[in-house]
């Protein structure tokens, strides 16, 4: 299953954005606001039937993401959705340029863009905390909680409210999945502690699970090319978290006050287990240059026999690899336990998405912003399954005998997720959306509201290629929430940070990838603490809690 609500993370990954009056039907058969728009007390738009007239243009910027997929003569720029906005409501979104999201280019050009003096956008989705830091420390730029109290929603402020406070949607989290077929061929079970897992490793890599007569396949795949934790397919935190710690998060120690997890003593272990793992056969050779680009190909070309991953992985990754062998089988289960009980590791919160809206932003296209944004979380209010018809007909659906069709395989030209058009994200809330997926995983009967959600945000609603498997792991995810580790800091980049990050980071990189590899005793683990500390850590510790004091 690949739920595209979750596949948005990938694009790297919040969702922003009163019931703005009564719906009339139009005449394309969507349903829209009423005469009057609610937003602002002193709101100067001319509104008539839920349009601005004129219609009022917010620039912006787009990410290039290859995993979105658009009707021809369509693009993240120019779409149903966008044509929707102007035509409907009065709402035209002008994008300044866009940025590739996977190689980086969309962060080089915002720096770029800064610096340069150019056009600044009105309003700025992003998906990543770096590109959102980089905004607010230019001063130019404000969250939008900071407009909410006077121009959103209901809906909208209890999106916000709830990103604020971590409720998060729970299914982008990881489970391990492990080739179903190996663990039969081998007659194995799948592992819950620590010396299982070995026990399986073992098998996998020294038993010719694949059957080719061959010594070519390994027992676990991740990501550590750039970091060691969040990689959304192939994270390695949880072997860390065996050990009772998560590296490059900051979380609450036993005093209460927030700590660095790569400099904790259970990375140390972690590091020892992996150099283990990598002289044995365990993992690729060349495990320093994955990615998570890499990891999917190795699961792709049928070598390997475990891999962390959230609930859509069986949809992204499964195809490719049955396409070479046709009987190949992942199934999700929960990570082994560790040393005090289940394995910690990464939260992967969606709260990491954020709306920046421009501080010399005109009034009108502040409006018009909002008008957008309340607009589509009045999806939250309705019963009407044809709600957004006007862009989602023929794209998420077709209706067919009266019925809404969701299928693939009955909507001409395919499937495809409008939600993944959104200019400035859709409307989640992620109590509603968590909710909701517990329902479908536990075949629970849905509200007439819930299914208008379902198509709204791209959630998957069964009728996507394994299915099943996606909602055993997002029960075997929500079993397993208490020893997710979510990041504390959520503060902008400190002083210390701005001149000392870079620096910090690449030390890290170096004394971990020299252990794992054999180059470096574990002992040069406690010398890379203290040099962390020496080189600026510690004061970024007091600065993170001073900050986290702050907020309390």
């Amino acid at each position: 299953m690949k739920s595209k609500w979750l596949a948005s993370v990938l694009a790297v990954g919040v969702l922003s954005t009163a019931l703005i009056g009564c719906s009339n039907s139009n005449n394309n058969g969507a349903k829209e606001p009423g005469a009057t728009s609610t937003a602002s007390p002193d709101a100067k738009l001319s509104i008539v039937n839920g349009k601005i007239e004129p219609p009022v243009t917010i620039t912006t910027l787009a990410y290039e993401n290859p995993a979105i997929k658009f009707r021809d003569g369509e693009s993240a720029t120019d779409n149903v959705f966008t044509r929707w906005a102007e035509n409907t409501l009065g709402v035209k979104i002008k994008t300044l340029w866009s940025g590739g999201v996977t190689d980086g280019s969309f962060n080089t050009k915002l720096k770029l863009m800064l610096s340069s003096g150019d056009d600044l956008p009105d309003v700025v989705f992003l998906n990543d905390k770096a590109s959102t830091d980089l905004l607010v420390d230019s001063g130019k730029y404000m969250k939008v909680e900071d407009l909410a109290d006077k121009y959103a929603s209901a809906n909208y402020k209890r999106s916000l409210e709830e990103i604020k406070s971590d409720v998060d949607v729970g299914s982008s989290h990881n489970a391990l999945w492990i080739r179903q077929d190996w663990l039969d061929k081998l007659k194995l079970k799948a592992p819950t502690t620590t010396e299982e897992l070995e026990a399986v490793m073992d098998a996998f890599v020294n038993q010719d699970p694949d059957g080719n007569g061959k010594k070519d396949t390994y027992a676990l795949d991740f990501s550590m090319k750039d970091k060691f934790s969040n990689a959304l397919i192939g994270d390695i935190s949880w072997v860390f978290g065996l050990y009772g710690a998560v590296p490059e998060k900051w979380y609450p120690g036993e005093d209460g006050k927030l700590q660095f997890g790569s400099v904790q003593p259970g990375i140390k272990q972690g590091l020892v287990k992996l150099s283990e793992w990598k002289d044995k056969g365990y993992i690729a050779s060349d495990i320093a240059l994955h990615d998570m680009a890499a990891v999917v190909t190795s699961v792709a070309s049928d070598k390997v026999g475990m891999v962390s991953a959230p609930g859509y992985f069986p949809g992204y990754a499964i195809p490719m690899l049955r396409a070479k062998k046709p009987t190949a089988e992942y199934k999700p289960y929960p990570f082994p336990q560790g040393s005090n009980g289940p394995a910690m590791h990464s939260s992967f919160s969606t709260n990491a998405r954020s709306t920046l809206i421009k501080k010399n932003i005109s009034d009108e296209a502040l409006q018009a912003y909002f008008h957008l944004q309340n607009t589509l979380f009045d999806v939250y209010d309705s019963n009407d399954p044809l709600h957004f018809s006007g862009f989602q007909e023929g794209y998420d659906y077709v209706v067919k005998d009266g019925k809404i069709v969701t299928d693939d395989k009955e909507i001409p030209g395919g499937k495809l997720y409008t939600y993944d058009y959104m200019s400035f994200g859709p409307p989640a809330i992620n109590s509603k959306v968590r909710d909701i997926n517990l329902k479908l995983a536990n075949k629970e009967e849905l509200t007439d509201n819930d299914r208008i959600v379902v198509v709204t945000l791209g959630i998957n609603d069964g009728s996507a290629p394994f299915s099943d498997l996606g909602f055993e792991a997002f029960k075997i995810v929500n079993d397993q929430s208490s020893s997710f580790v979510k990041e504390y800091y959520k503060g902008p980049l400190t002083s210390t940070m701005s001149s000392r990050n870079e620096l910090l980071q690449k030390m890290q990189m170096e004394t971990f990838t020299k252990i794992i590899y054999g180059q470096s005793p574990a002992d040069e683990f406690d010398k890379y603490v203290n040099k962390w500390k020496s080189s600026g850590g510690d004061t970024i510790t007091k600065e993170v809690n001073e900050w986290y004091d702050s907020t309390k």
